[in-house]
């Protein structure tokens, strides 16, 4: 995986590369093949901003989050994007004349037979 890490202000500390490249490696054994990622590290007025392009298999994930500090905007992007990460990893799973995931299909069946209870009250 290429990792690309820059600041628009000066360095990058070595703490805060550590924690993004393990935020990324650990994506990439969750999610399957990251093949690059761009952060790009910033400061607002009173805000630190971070922002991350990562390349999967033909598509590019970005999101851009903002912080009281660094280690709390790199917090919300890793949510950011770990919930895009999910999404894809989901609809290359769920293909049509695939079947349902267990989880999925017993919610269902709750369902069905709460509506079924109900009937039985009024009747």
């Amino acid at each position: 995986m290429n990792i690309n890490i820059n600041n628009r202000q000066g360095k990058v500390s070595p703490a805060i590369q550590e924690k993004i490249e393990a935020w990324l490696k650990a994506s990439q054994d969750r999610f399957g093949e990251i093949s690059s990622a761009l952060v790009i590290i910033g400061k607002s007025e009173r805000l630190d901003e971070i922002e991350a392009t990562l390349h999967i298999k033909g598509k590019d994930v970005f999101a851009k989050a903002t912080g009281e500090n660094l280690y709390a905007a790199i917090d919300a992007l890793t949510d950011k994007i770990d919930r895009q990460l999910i999404k894809i990893k989901e609809k290359q799973s769920i293909k049509k004349g695939t079947p349902k995931p267990a989880l999925l299909v017993e919610e269902d069946l709750q369902e069905f037979d709460d509506e079924d209870q109900q009937e039985v009250e009024v009747a």
